[in-house]
């Protein structure tokens, strides 16, 4: 089929198409060309009145998305509603924030907490922040356990001297306080009167006015009661484990540096023993000595280099360093040589000579 052929069909009507169209232009007309034509006098007195409406419908749109004067105020972020978080200028998106936090069981316990709120900025925070007034809310829960200790309480006559740790805790006194109680008194302290109890720190002055009345100190049969002092060089770990501050693991440390020296000369020498604090020895100073037991010395002229270089004042390097002149040189006439030859230093020849020895 030829394209003029196609064309022809494709754009032929027939006589009740060719009517429909005309009637269809005819109403096109009448709805677009018409109106155009009989309004086209007015048409410039409608154009302000268009403008009119969209300046306010645009006024209308800015005041939406613009926010009234917040009203400051003290508030609680753990108990301010809604209405209150928008009179403090805060958007609906913070406020809903900050109350699905609280639903989530949320706590503000301070006020740099509400900051960390998502979407609190910090110019939302730095309006806010002098006007929060958080007040500190007691859990039922502990509030309960609180009452349940009360309960536990027992109030009888006691002799604060005597009592043991058990005794303290059914008084109302906690297992930290009882536990600083036995060391006060395991250094020779003793309680004169009621009122020393408050010297033990951290002591609750309310629980002292509650058990005060029942408080019994009998005198001492021997006032001038003297304390054993205890031998560094002859104490087991169980004696050593009634000083005060030290326990198991302190008591062995104490004697296992006491064969690695050789024997203790000085009460000193136990801030080297790792663990033990400047407080601890304060504390356990007055109760221990030094007996002038018989060291045990190692011979410079006939130990290895392995053997010296175990003693806590001499390192590994030294010790070579000894052995290896000793091997080039010949033996030492005495002690004095290793600080002559440079091999040790003062300091560390005066700790370390009274376990010397040149004799085979």
């Amino acid at each position: 089929m030829s394209l003029k052929k196609t064309i022809k069909e494709y754009f032929s009507y027939s006589a009740s198409e060719k009517r429909g169209l005309l009637v269809l232009a005819l109403i096109l007309i009448t709805v677009f060309v018409l109106p155009e034509i009989l309004d086209s006098d007015s048409k410039p007195n409608s154009i302000p009145n268009k403008n009119e409406k969209l300046d306010s419908l645009m006024a209308v749109l800015s005041s939406k998305g613009k926010l009234k004067k917040p009203d400051l105020f003290l508030f609680d972020p753990n108990k301010a509603t809604a209405n209150e978080f928008k009179r403090l200028g805060l958007r609906d998106y913070q406020t809903r924030n900050i109350l699905r936090y609280r639903e989530k069981g949320g706590v503000f316990r301070s006020k740099s907490d509400f900051r960390k709120i998502y979407g609190i900025k910090d110019e939302d925070y730095n309006r806010l922040k002098e006007y929060i007034n958080i007040t500190v809310v007691i859990k039922k829960e502990k509030v309960k356990n609180r009452s349940r200790k009360r309960e536990q309480f027992e109030l009888f006559d006691f002799d604060p001297n005597t009592i043991t740790k058990a005794e303290w805790e059914k008084l109302g006194v906690d297992s930290r306080l009882s536990n600083r109680i036995i060391k006060y008194l395991s250094t020779g302290a003793r309680f004169k009167n009621a009122d020393d109890i408050s010297k033990i720190y951290g002591f609750d002055s309310l629980l002292l006015v509650r058990i005060k009345p029942f408080v019994q100190i009998k005198p001492l049969k021997n006032a001038s009661v003297k304390i054993e002092l205890i031998d560094l060089n002859s104490a087991d770990t169980t004696i050593l484990k009634t000083l005060p501050g030290i326990g198991k693991i302190l008591s062995k440390r104490i004697v296992k540096y006491k064969d690695m020296l050789g024997g203790y000369i000085s009460k000193s020498q136990l801030l080297e023993v790792y663990g033990i604090s400047e407080e601890t020895f304060q504390s356990i100073e007055n109760r221990v000595c030094v007996s002038p037991a018989v060291l045990q010395k190692i011979s410079i002229n006939d130990c290895n280099a392995k053997l010296l270089g175990k003693h806590p004042y001499i390192s590994r390097r030294i010790s070579s360093d000894i052995v290896k002149y000793r091997e080039r040189v010949g033996k030492f006439s005495s002690l004095d040589d290793l600080k002559t030859k440079h091999l040790l230093t003062d300091s560390v020849f005066q700790k370390i000579e009274p376990y010397l020895s040149i004799e085979e």
